[in-house]
């Protein structure tokens, strides 16, 4: 249980109220790189995922799909895609073909 102490304005303040208001927290770790787990987390894989949103899109769309297809997005072709892990963006990308395979530039970070 902590302990209050009246000020002299009559205010209650706890000795962790005070401690933290004589030295401002400092972050235990200033990169990843420095936290204990890093040897393993940074050999984890992540699932990026680049989302295109499409015009006019129907569930009756969907349902007909076929090879050879083209859909048109609401993004233009010069504008950035937004590029994820989870719920997290980490920036914007544009494709491109390289050796015949679709590939994303990464072009900004967040």
């Amino acid at each position: 249980m902590e302990q209050a102490e009246i000020t002299d304005h009559s205010t209650a303040t706890t000795k962790n109220d005070i401690g933290s208001m004589a030295n401002p927290a400092v972050p235990w770790m200033s990169k990843i790189e420095e936290h204990p787990a890093w040897p393993k987390l940074s050999r984890l894989d992540l699932t990026m995922a680049v989302e295109v949103p499409l015009l006019r899109f129907k569930v009756q769309d969907l349902l007909r799909l076929a090879e050879g297809q083209v859909f048109e997005s609401t993004f233009s072709d010069t504008e950035d895609i937004p590029l994820r892990v989870g719920d997290v963006q980490l920036g914007w990308t544009e494709f491109e073909v390289v050796e015949q395979k679709i590939a994303l530039r990464l072009t900004r970070l967040v």
